[in-house]
């Protein structure tokens, strides 16, 4: 059975994209490579891979897990054209009768150069589809979020890594994050080490350990980082968002 590859930070830094608003750091969405339809990453939309000579995509791992197996289905990620936040594509996640747990996609962006002793936000919009939706059943889907930081570019990591774990489309027995009328933000805030100098982020979509086949899909669009005000209280620390808006 093939298992997702362990993360790999590359050692690439990006420029952070011009802020379309005060307070943004990094921005990047999902336009390319430019796709026709839903456009799985074997079909040619592999985001970790640069379209054209000399570019620098801004995600260095990109993995789904398109066959697992007849008792275990699958879960395909890729692009589409047919629904986007903003621009004209996005990042679609589809399960298939997934039932095999800790299995499923995974995104690491590349080294985002930050500042140390800060507190950040990280955005990253989803929705849930209107055909195929998923549900808050027994067995359901789980995204989850790492900042790993370094004081150079991907190599000498330092300070303790940050996590958020937000259940798909929703928390059971709660109303649901991710709805197919609208897009919603899954949210991160998290204080940086005072001698970090890049982060890399990395979003897992994982099947959780609960027995049962997961079916339906989501879109992803539009990441962005925010540099935020540190918080009034003396010595306060920040904490992972809880992924509700």
């Amino acid at each position: 059975m093939k298992h997702l590859a362990p993360l790999l930070f590359a050692a690439v830094a990006l420029s952070p994209a011009s802020p379309a608003h005060a307070g943004v750091v990094f921005e990047t969405s999902f336009e390319s490579p430019a796709v026709t339809g839903r456009t799985p990453k074997a079909a040619g939309a592999d985001i970790s891979k640069p379209s054209k000579p000399g570019e620098k995509p801004a995600w260095s791992c990109f993995e789904d897990q398109p066959d697992i197996g007849a008792e275990g289905g699958g879960v395909v990620a890729g692009l589409t054209n047919q629904v986007a936040r903003t621009g004209t594509q996005a990042l679609f996640i589809e399960a298939s009768k997934l039932s095999v747990p800790y299995l499923g996609v995974l995104l690491v962006t590349q080294t985002i150069p930050i500042e140390g002793g800060r507190y950040y936000k990280i955005n990253l919009w989803g929705r849930n589809d209107a055909q195929m939706p998923l549900v808050c059943a027994m067995a359901q889907l789980f995204l989850k979020m790492r900042v790993d930081f370094f004081s150079d570019e991907g190599i000498t990591e330092i300070g303790e890594s940050q996590y958020m774990l937000q259940p798909l489309p929703g928390g059971k027995g709660h109303a649901p994050l991710l709805v197919p009328t609208a897009w919603n933000p899954v949210e991160m805030r998290f204080g940086t080490p005072a001698a970090a100098k890049f982060m890399v982020v990395s979003f897992r979509c994982d099947s959780s350990a609960e027995r049962g086949a997961i079916s339906g899909t989501v879109y992803f669009d539009d990441f962005t980082v925010h540099d935020q005000q540190p918080p009034t209280e003396t010595g306060a620390k920040a904490a992972p968002f809880t992924g509700k808006p």
